[in-house]
């Protein structure tokens, strides 16, 4: 590829990334319009802690696989029946079970804690919503003992720690399956797969965290639309907000 076509496809993907920007901020502020029309604010306000608190360890993992990768690949350089590899050179062994083990896990179970320290005094907030009538879709304390605590002691630890764990590992899954497509469809590694790239972790987090509803159906929730539709706007929201403000600032050579 000529440095002019490079060119060409940097400047592209650079607009491309600003649009995409400008979007996914749009659509965040058309989420907060529509709930607090349907609901209430509060309402929004919940779906967004709640949302949070489910994801943030994929966050975790994510950043973690990126920290401590480095090493063998996991695919051995090995190529599909393609021709093309089956994940890449950026894919790697530590990567994968390093992330979630070293970072993901302990950082998601130390905040944890300190919210069953602080649950008292946190669940005071919701309580006094409801009594004045703030909620109109989350005006039940269970859902934020849920979110914030898994639920009642002793069975919410368990809850929180499957939730972390299947959350964590299912974020690295997720980021594999999303650069095996990127192989599909010849994108070399390090050019931008857009949304794909913004998504795949979040994605595999929330289908493998799923899993111990089947196990422990009544206890552990599987989130809701709201929360599902906010997670797939906040996710990539995140990613591309901070990557263009970077670029923009000069902090980074490429808005992704």
């Amino acid at each position: 590829m000529s440095r002019n076509n490079k060119g060409d496809i940097d400047k592209k993907n650079v607009r491309f990334a600003i649009i995409l920007t400008i979007t996914f901020i749009s659509l965040l502020f058309f989420n907060f319009l529509i709930i607090s029309i349907i609901f209430t604010w509060a309402d929004w306000l919940a779906i967004l802690i709640f949302s949070v608190l489910f994801i943030v360890p994929a966050y975790f993992s994510n950043a973690g696989m990126v920290i401590v990768g480095g090493g063998k690949p996991l695919d051995k350089s090995k190529l599909w029946r393609d021709g093309r590899r089956i994940l890449g050179d950026h894919k790697t062994i530590s990567g994968f079970v390093k992330g979630p083990l070293y970072i993901g896990i302990p950082l998601s179970s130390a905040l944890f804690l300190l919210f069953f320290i602080l649950w008292p005094a946190i669940q005071q907030i919701p309580i006094e919503g409801a009594s004045l009538g703030v909620y109109n879709l989350y005006s039940e304390l269970f859902y934020y003992q849920y979110y914030f605590v898994g639920g009642s002691f002793p069975i919410g630890i368990v809850i929180i720690l499957l939730r972390i764990v299947f959350c964590s590992y299912g974020a690295a899954i997720g980021d594999l399956a999303g650069s095996f497509l990127k192989r599909r469809v010849n994108i070399k590694s390090g050019a931008p797969f857009w949304i794909v790239d913004q998504l795949d972790f979040a994605i595999g987090a929330l289908i493998f965290a799923l899993i111990p509803a089947i196990f422990f159906p009544g206890l552990y929730l599987i989130p809701d639309l709201n929360i599902v539709i906010f997670l797939l706007i906040l996710t990539p929201s995140v990613s591309l907000i901070s990557n263009t403000i970077a670029y923009l600032i000069k902090l980074k050579d490429v808005p992704w």
